[in-house]
């Protein structure tokens, strides 16, 4: 069961307001107490205290549209009452009158009204105190003047100031609960174009693969091809014929296997693959060159290597050049990066070491907060995520991150097991895989 609302008192229109102080006026009337000040009484006063309470009462109705209007018509009505000794109700009536004009009054005519008040009530003092006996009267009728004249005054110029700040804190929560909403729907943005970056990064690295799938089959049928082509040249010659046979073969398994391993990484790829350059740890060099051109200085260190399987070779191509491009996007002019290269343990490791950009204080002279760092603090990390999978899908491991002052990019990949389906690979020792951690 829902729980009750607290009872609430029934809020009048300004006509129903106008009718209680008639009530009232009219409650008084009767019961002899109508005048604020001793006066003559009888039914002609009386008569006169009815009218004119009617007429205030009549435009007090009106008091939120014409302001200044029933607050001339009140102050002219209560000013009647004076000569029989003014009018309580009237009084009432001039409260609510000057109250009113002091909530709907522009601020002009509030500015207007305030100094007109103030130079009754200081008429109204120096009246006491000429026509009275000395200071005494004079400070009365400036507490009766002050009662009558600043009270309702002060009141509307609290309840104003407080119905504004409210109205002020409620326009202000609206803009917040609109900025938070902006901000969440500019997260959910950041978010999207962040997933489709990792996407499209994705698509590019398996786009790659696949030139090298191309390249590498290519050139396994390209010699099988030859080797058939020269038994068939000549005449039947069993020695001649068994080696091309045997040839043939080694070709055939050595493109299948890479093939295989191929395929495992392109798991999610389709379509035609475009033709291009395969690439290995031969081209290193030329990684070097780029990194160079980019302002790096980099310093290369590689140990004599076993001949490498091709899918193995490209990958490790693959991960230096992406560290190489993260050195030198994300860190400092002319910083230094240590490459280094190693084969060992039926293991290819492939290490770069960079420089990282130091950090900037938002307060120094010539900092730029929206600058570098802030660029670099933009990025969906896509780089690590390729050669996360592309070693991942070889058996192998990349880690990244930061040693002190420097970054650290180290891949681990399998030599022996590089050519298995992922289903055939034997998993790795503990102590490989906290080596490749």
């Amino acid at each position: 069961m829902p729980p009750r609302r607290p009872a609430r008192w029934p809020r009048l229109d300004d006509r129903g307001v106008a009718l209680v102080y008639l009530g009232v006026g009219l409650l008084l009337l009767g019961l002899g107490v109508t005048s604020t000040a001793p006066a003559a009484d009888g039914p002609a006063a009386d008569a006169l205290h009815a009218a004119l309470l009617v007429a205030g009462c009549a435009a007090l109705a009106a008091k939120r549209r014409h302001p200044l209007a029933v607050l001339l018509v009140a102050t002219g009505a209560f000013a009647g009452t004076l000569p029989v000794g003014g009018s309580v109700g009237l009084l009432l009536v001039l409260w609510d009158a000057l109250y009113s004009a002091g909530m709907h009054l522009p601020a002009r005519g509030r500015r207007g009204l305030v100094a007109v008040v103030a130079v009754l009530t200081t008429a109204a003092a120096v009246a006491g105190g000429v026509l009275g006996d000395g200071l005494r009267d004079a400070a009365q009728a400036l507490l009766f003047a002050a009662a009558v004249l600043v009270t309702p005054l002060w009141w509307a110029a609290d309840v104003r100031i407080r119905t504004e700040s409210a109205a002020f804190e409620a326009r202000r929560a609206a803009l917040e609960r609109r900025q938070a909403d902006l901000a969440r729907a500019h997260a959910a943005d950041v978010e999207r174009i962040a997933d489709l970056d990792r996407d499209a990064a994705v698509r590019e690295e398996r786009a790659a693969m696949a030139r090298d799938l191309h390249d590498v089959v290519a050139s396994r049928l390209s010699a099988i091809a030859i080797h058939a082509e020269a038994a068939l040249a000549g005449e039947p010659e069993a020695g001649r014929d068994r080696a091309a046979l045997g040839a043939v073969r080694a070709e055939a398994v050595a493109s299948l296997a890479e093939m295989r391993s191929m395929v495992l990484v392109l798991r999610g790829g389709g379509g035609d693959p475009p033709a291009g350059a395969a690439a290995g740890l031969d081209r290193l060099p030329d990684l070097v060159a780029d990194a160079e051109g980019r302002g790096l200085d980099v310093r290369v260190s590689a140990s004599p290597q076993p001949a490498l399987p091709a899918v193995v070779d490209q990958a490790a191509y693959r991960i230096a050049g992406e560290a190489l491009r993260n050195a030198a996007a994300h860190g400092p002019a002319g910083g230094r990066v240590d490459v280094r290269v190693a084969a060992g343990d039926g293991l290819l490791e492939v290490e770069v070491v960079s420089a990282l950009r130091p950090a900037v204080d938002p307060g120094a002279e010539g900092a730029d907060p929206a600058g570098s760092q802030g660029r670099a603090g933009l990025g969906s990390a896509t780089g690590l995520l390729t050669m996360r999978e592309r070693a991942r899908s070889l058996g192998g491991d990349v880690t990244a991150g930061p040693e002190g002052a420097r970054w650290r990019v180290r891949a681990v990949l399998p030599l022996a097991d590089a050519a298995l389906p992922a289903a055939g690979r034997p998993a790795a020792p503990a102590t490989r895989t906290a080596a490749a951690r």
